[in-house]
């Protein structure tokens, strides 16, 4: 995605002390570290990524966090630390500038990496890529909602739960045979109750960097738009003191960020066994908006945690 190759790559998976895939530069230099949380598709679906930053110059690592070997099996229950385990591997290296961390989140991995940065200290920059600030339900086996997502020190944080009226809207979309659109479910979850939808914030104010907050103007999955201008409304509201900066792209959907290379890469609406679902967007919206996302992401990592 719009790589500007430095050195030669070496990339390799990773089982111990965490799962997923290290790249870094072969250049004997020390380097700024970043970490790729990928969304709710599990895995290591961050990998192909990973060479990207390391071409720019960042030993990067993608992080499976569940539905892998040696992590949870569903996004239900998921330890921060599983992450923090990362951070701990990535620090460690020799070829790593260990107070120069930042972390990269696309979907529930935004979620997650605003998590962790409001967690862990070691972590300078934040990318939130169509993310929330607050948490979501877990999703169970098969993908169902339930429970919540993550844990801290063996402790469920709190979390947004499905709304009836949430199943509701989601039934009558796979009654009519059309595309499922998760915006209005998750929208009927986040304002059926103000005081659990606070209460699931996290504590951003704790982020030890500025925070890139990126979201797609016709986002179909939740309301990113809205959930980065809250964001930056807790920040502002809690004095965070960086130069925090949410952008919302004209006509994107939910997943614009893998169209970087081209409306080819598009992944608009994707078949299920038991349907579709809707990501919003239209190839070309999400190539313009991808390609625009990435010079905005090198530029602030540059600013943020140097070249």
């Amino acid at each position: 995605m719009l790589s500007l190759v430095l050195a030669a790559t070496l990339c390799s998976p990773v089982t111990t002390p965490f799962t997923g895939t290290l790249c870094a530069p072969n250049d004997g230099k020390r380097h700024a570290a970043m970490l790729l949380l990928g969304g709710s598709e599990g895995g290591d679906s961050m990998a192909p990524l990973a060479r990207q930053f390391a071409d720019h110059g960042y030993v990067t690592a993608s992080v499976a966090y569940f539905k892998a070997p040696g992590v949870q099996p569903t996004l239900v229950d998921v330890p921060v630390e599983t992450v923090k385990h990362a951070i701990d591997a990535v620090s460690a290296r020799s070829d790593v500038r260990a107070d120069r961390i930042g972390v990269l989140g696309l979907s529930k991995g935004g979620e997650l990496s605003l998590l962790v940065a409001s967690t862990y200290p070691q972590i300078r920059a934040v990318i939130a890529v169509v993310p929330s600030p607050f948490a979501y339900m877990g999703l169970g086996q098969y993908g169902r909602a339930t429970a919540c997502s993550w844990t801290v020190n063996a402790k469920t944080l709190p979390c947004i739960p499905p709304s009836p009226q949430g199943n509701a809207i989601v039934a009558a979309q796979a009654q009519a045979g059309k595309p499922i659109r998760l915006k209005p479910f998750y929208e009927a979850a986040r304002t059926a109750d103000p005081a659990v939808t606070n209460a699931a914030y996290f504590p951003l104010e704790r982020i030890h960097g500025p925070v890139l907050c990126l979201a797609a103007q016709d986002d179909q999955i939740w309301n990113s738009p809205e959930q980065c201008a809250l964001a930056l409304q807790y920040l502002h509201r809690h004095h965070h003191p960086y130069a925090d900066r949410s952008i919302v792209y004209p006509g994107a959907g939910h997943l614009f960020i893998l169209a970087a290379d081209g409306p080819q890469h598009a992944l608009n609406v994707m078949t299920t066994p038991g349907g579709s679902i809707a990501f919003g967007g239209t190839p070309q919206a999400d190539a313009t908006a991808g390609s625009a996302a990435f010079k905005q992401i090198w530029a602030y990592l540059a600013s943020a945690l140097g070249p």
